[in-house]
């Protein structure tokens, strides 16, 4: 009996030493949620080196396997709904979008959303994808109230919806599924143009001429070595983390790009995840295609 008295100890050792790590890694997770400093310091221990060199950016979207949307399809995202009208009221948005260009009003509802929001990408509180329950939650609220990409991009589209700027969500996955962000692609009238801008960083995109860029062509100069200008970038009000942003969250996560097929509060309340409206859908053809100009008033 007394030879496996070492064994049995140092199991039990081993064993204690695993709860103890668990413990404390329970502990920094829960720190991190109440904390913005706390969040900030886990973003920039990211090893996006790592991560590109296992999973280097390419083109999937296997989206477009699943469901292909024909072309006059798109009207489906952009639809405006009765709800967009109550979100318009309840949040006085067309008084804080009250620029005279599409690109500006966008803009200014990024600053507003980015000014009483917080974004935290370890946010676990599962809410329905539905934007009033998203800023119920988050609006002027601490950074325990913080929401993630999905949650912002969501949101973000519909307040552009609402105050009859066209834009949708999209899903961008890494090459082996294993990672993910939001982002959004947003209707530029005076540009005729779909844009790309990232409401959980504050932020838009543009080449070294100025010109602002879809989220195809964000890709494209990823696959070329090279990277787009960003333009208002915030990382909850500060300028942290932006290398870490430009690789964790956007070069790994392009590959695979995708949106839902609609607009409506269909399924966006589900109990679980899997049940919920699916971000499955292939992006439209958008770069030659009219958007619609009869939207809810």
């Amino acid at each position: 009996m007394k030879k496996y008295k070492v064994p049995i100890f140092i199991c039990l050792i081993v064993i204690i030493l695993f709860f103890v790590n668990l413990r404390f890694d329970l502990i920094d997770r829960i720190i991190v949620q109440f904390s913005s400093e706390k969040y900030s310091e886990f973003v920039s221990e990211m090893d996006y080196e790592k991560e590109l060199l296992r999973e280097p950016v390419c083109i999937k979207d296997m989206a477009s396997e699943k469901t292909e949307l024909a072309e006059t399809e798109l009207d489906k995202i952009i639809q405006p709904y009765d709800f967009h009208i109550q979100l318009n009221e309840k949040y006085n948005l067309s008084e804080i979008a009250t620029a005279d260009s599409d690109f500006d009003k966008t803009v200014q509802l990024l600053e507003w959303l980015t000014e009483h929001t917080y974004y935290s990408g370890m946010q676990m509180k599962m809410l329905d994808d539905d934007t009033f329950d998203i800023l119920d939650y988050s609006f002027d609220k601490s950074f325990k109230h913080a929401i993630n990409c999905r949650y912002r991009a969501i949101a973000f589209a519909d307040c552009l919806i609402a105050v009859g700027i066209k834009a949708f969500p999209v899903a961008m996955v890494s090459s082996e599924f294993t990672g993910s962000h939001f982002t959004c692609l947003v209707y530029i009238s005076e540009e005729d143009k779909w844009c790309s801008f990232d409401p959980s960083f504050g932020c838009w995109f543009t080449d070294k001429e100025g010109e602002l860029l879809d989220i195809f062509e964000i890709r494209e100069l990823f696959l070329e070595n090279k990277e787009p200008v960003v333009k208002g970038y915030s990382f909850n009000g500060k300028q942290e983390n932006f290398d870490v942003y430009m690789n964790s969250f956007l070069k790994f996560c392009i590959s695979n790009l995708s949106t839902w097929s609609d607009n409506s509060t269909d399924r966006r309340s589900e109990n679980t995840f899997s049940g919920r409206k699916q971000f499955s859908s292939a992006i439209p053809e958008i770069k030659n295609i009219a958007p619609r100009s009869d939207l809810t008033e």
